[in-house]
């Protein structure tokens, strides 16, 4: 990642106040996954975050109780670096698990 990349903010403009107030009620739980995943993974390349943007993955982290970001970055590599199996499904267990019994 450039320095460059590195200064400007994983969000855009006025996005880390949306997802703060309200992204939690307006993606589902394998969107706010999906963003926890990649903002994990935005930071072990370096990326700071700045307060306000730190806010806004607490939020969604908070509201993602008992879903495992580790977990969930993990397989996001793996689907990344492995190659294409345009016959094979991907599924997350664990994550439709969590989804399930949230809406209980």
């Amino acid at each position: 990642m450039s320095d460059s990349e590195k200064d400007k903010g994983l969000f855009n403009p006025g996005k880390a106040k949306w997802l703060r107030e309200k992204g939690t009620d307006e993606l589902d739980p394998s969107q706010l996954a999906l963003l926890l995943a990649l903002t994990q993974l935005e930071t072990e390349l370096g990326r700071d975050l700045s307060k306000e943007e730190s806010d806004a993955v607490r939020a969604v982290a908070a509201e993602m109780d008992g879903a495992d970001a580790d977990a969930i970055a993990g397989a996001v590599q793996q689907m990344v670096n492995s190659p294409a199996q345009p016959e094979r499904k991907l599924n997350w267990p664990e994550l439709e698990k969590w989804q399930k019994d949230r809406k209980k």
